[in-house]
């Protein structure tokens, strides 16, 4: 992008900041901190049309197996029994 175009484009940007409310204007400080990090990391920022998979994806972080381990006695004795059963019972007694 040249300098005019940068300019102009600056130019709308401080226009349409102009006509926001004030609560949205935080919103709009979050978002340019997020491109301001992106290009500090030298990750560009791609834009895509509506039609296109998103360049981003959820990641989805693994545990080891020895976590569910934390799973075992998390309630005290008293809570054991049959969801399905009591389910039923409710319905039997209608």
């Amino acid at each position: 992008m040249d300098v005019a175009t940068s300019q102009t484009t600056k130019q709308r940007i401080y226009k349409l900041l102009d006509d926001l409310p004030p609560t949205s204007l935080s919103v709009v400080e979050q978002f340019v901190e997020f491109v301001h990090q992106q290009a500090q990391r030298r990750q560009p920022v791609v834009i895509t049309s509506g039609e296109e998979a998103p360049p981003y994806r959820y990641p989805t972080v693994k545990n080891p197996a020895s976590s569910l381990s934390a799973w075992l006695n998390l309630l005290p004795e008293g809570y054991e029994g049959d969801a399905l059963a009591d389910t039923e019972a409710l319905y039997d007694e209608v």
